[in-house]
């Protein structure tokens, strides 16, 4: 494909996407639909659609203020000028011509556009706020209260991409430089991770599908951060231990494997597709001691009261932690799905408030950077239930995280966890380890 062709493939994918509101799903639609286009035209085609999602705020706003409708193709045009620093000139010559997968030829009105954008830089003094952060103006107060002075460079560094980590399954490998060194000889090139002992940086994301030590489960893709509050969560061989939002279980695995297959892990979900999907990885790891089981919305506790030595409760919410890698979702999020969220949050914590045994402990994780998911929650919680208190998690890392030789622990707020995409390189999450008091 020309590279006139593959402006032309965004357009086409951006227009249709209008229909499905998924950035992700509609660039491998569009993808599906273009057969012909070889692996280089694929990864161009991906590197422009992403760029236009990762400026979308500014590129809207620049529209706005040149009086020229939001389309499809007036947005690409703007990227070609203002991410691509593209000359008017070079533009031109992008549309019309003979190829017949082009772009229809500018109209007037068009290159009316081009000449304004061409005197326009991306980032704008006159942006407000808001706007040159990429961010949905409804959630500004509540990043500001969690982020502070940090919010500025925190969410600017939510526009970028995110790394592609992996960590070695400890069952079955005990040292992650058997991994790199593995690595190395297929020529995939990478370098520890700065904060998991267990994690792994690939410079680039690579196919590991064929691999054979992807296939005999030496690893499994995962962010640091994951991995890391997977292993503060301090579970230990014959613990019960419950995983309330298991998901496809990435964090049951972390568990699973510091337990050395000794005692249970109980991976509830609500979603009975997601726990099937883990059946397969739990396999691969050669993780025994998880017990996976479907609840319904409205499930209960009384069997499992005071049951738990460790209840983790990664808890739905916004994702706004993950935004680097779901860069559309953050439009896609409203305050009734904020209030939604905070509403499931503080049930869950009731209900693993329930369940924690005395002297055990309830862990409460969000992939979230906004106050209202994360230390308000806490707050509830502790000022409701005397019973509980913080746990003391820089004494925690000492003893999971450096004893396995990671790297030292990010400053703690108020005797709670952040990990940071621009201060610490993971994805956004917040986590508290709460304890049990003996009663």
């Amino acid at each position: 494909m020309t590279p006139a062709a593959r402006l032309a493939a965004v357009i086409e994918i951006l227009d249709e996407m209008e229909k499905t509101h998924l950035a992700g799903y509609g660039l491998r639609k569009g993808l599906q639909r273009r057969r012909y286009a070889g692996s280089g035209d694929r990864h161009a085609i991906s590197k422009m659609f992403w760029q236009v999602h990762r400026a979308w705020a500014r590129l809207f706003w620049h529209l706005q203020q040149c009086e020229y409708e939001v389309t499809a193709r007036s947005i690409m045009i703007a990227a070609q000028i203002l991410v691509d620093q593209q000359a008017p000139s070079e533009i031109a010559v992008m549309f019309g011509g003979e190829g017949k997968h082009n772009a229809t030829a500018l109209s007037d009105s068009e290159l009316e556009l081009i000449r304004q954008l061409a005197e326009r830089q991306l980032d704008d003094p006159d942006m407000p706020y808001h706007v040159a952060l990429e961010w949905p103006d409804f959630l500004m107060e509540d990043a500001i209260a969690a982020l502070g002075d940090a919010t500025e460079n925190e969410l600017l560094a939510l526009q970028g991409e995110a790394a592609t980590d992996v960590r070695i399954n400890p069952v079955k490998l005990s040292d992650r430089r058997v991994l790199r060194e593995k690595f190395a000889g297929r020529g995939i090139k990478c370098h520890f991770n700065r904060l998991s002992p267990i994690g792994i940086r690939l410079d680039k994301r690579t196919r590991t599908e064929g691999l054979p030590e992807w296939k005999n489960g030496l690893f499994e893709y995962q962010d640091e951060g994951s991995q890391i509050t997977a292993l503060l969560c301090d579970a230990r061989p014959g613990m019960q231990v419950v995983d309330m939002c298991a998901g496809a279980g990435g964090k049951a695995l972390v568990m699973a494997a510091q337990m050395q297959n000794k005692g249970r892990v109980l991976a509830l979900d609500r979603d009975a597709e997601r726990l099937e999907l883990g059946g397969e990885r739990i396999r691969r790891a050669g993780i025994h001691n998880i017990e996976r089981k479907h609840v319904g919305d409205r499930w209960g506790t009384k069997r499992w009261r005071r049951k738990f030595d460790r209840v983790v409760i990664d808890a739905p919410c916004t994702g706004s932690g993950t935004w680097r890698r779901q860069v559309d979702a953050r439009w896609r999020c409203s305050s009734d799905d904020l209030a939604c969220y905070n509403r499931l949050q503080a049930q869950l914590l009731d209900k693993g408030r329930a369940m924690v045994m005395p002297g055990g402990r309830l862990i409460y994780i969000t992939c979230s950077v906004l106050a209202s998911e994360g230390p308000a929650q806490i707050d509830r919680l502790l000022a409701e239930a005397p019973e509980l208190e913080l746990a003391d998690i820089g004494k925690i890392w000492q003893d999971t995280i450096a004893a396995q030789q990671g790297g030292s622990c990010p400053p703690l707020e108020n005797g709670t966890l952040r990990l940071l995409s621009g201060r610490d390189g993971t994805d956004g999450f917040f986590m508290a380890v709460i304890q049990a008091r003996l009663r």
